[in-house]
């Protein structure tokens, strides 16, 4: 006769380490969906604040809110590389930011700006960010010997990514359904939307507009 407590049958004791080990993953998996959320959170809120930081910089530097999304017509542009073609939407990386430029060698404003785009992308070498460059010149023979001619060679596409469009005929160009119409302009963009326009020629080192850009790029 066994006067101690009953020993549990083999089943019950498996079925019991069966319960403890789903409680444990239940808790677990608790505690990393909060973890997961607590992230989201916190990206969410810097993103906001990023975003909230670089409007109140927008009147002193002179940009004009776009907010809106690339059209398809204007994602699937085709333009010529130096090597080959390519859409609008292949030479916009995600999750960088965007510095769009629509200018040509033949535009003395155009002209005047490039230096400070140059330093502009140093500034932000610890950040993404892109610069691409449209070109409305008749060829690329035109664009190559330009930049010999300033600054004795070609960009890399680190640099700067120089893209020329072949419509070049009014009311048939990718900058016009931008709204452009002169040129240079500047757009800016992340992941497929326009966020900004600066209309004209600038000098891209004053320095609200590289805190502009520094808010607005994702770090590195």
């Amino acid at each position: 006769m066994n006067d101690g407590a009953t020993v549990p049958e083999p089943s019950e004791r498996a079925e019991e380490a069966a319960r403890r080990v789903r409680g444990l993953f239940v808790v677990a998996s608790g505690v990393a969906l909060v973890a997961l959320l607590l992230v989201l959170v916190v990206q969410g809120s810097s993103s906001a604040g990023s975003s909230s930081r670089a409007l109140k910089l927008m009147p002193s530097i002179g940009a004009e809110l776009i907010g809106t999304d690339l059209s398809a017509d204007q994602a699937g542009w085709t333009l010529e590389g130096p090597d080959g073609v390519k859409s609008l939407a292949a030479a916009l990386p995600r999750d960088t930011l965007v510095f769009l430029n629509f200018w040509a060698t033949w535009c003395g404003p155009c002209r005047e700006e490039l230096p400070s785009m140059f330093r502009l992308r140093q500034e932000l070498a610890d950040r993404r960010f892109k610069m691409v460059a449209v070109s409305y010149d008749e060829s690329w023979d035109d664009i190559r010997q330009a930049f010999q001619r300033w600054f004795q060679r070609t960009p890399t596409p680190e640099q700067l990514e120089v893209l020329r469009d072949p419509n070049l005929d009014d009311g048939k160009t990718l900058r016009e359904t931008f709204g452009t119409t002169k040129i240079p302009d500047t757009y800016v963009l992340l992941n497929g939307r326009i966020l900004a326009r600066f209309v004209n020629a600038r000098d891209w080192t004053d320095p609200n507009i590289v805190s502009y850009f520094r808010t607005l790029a994702p770090a590195l």
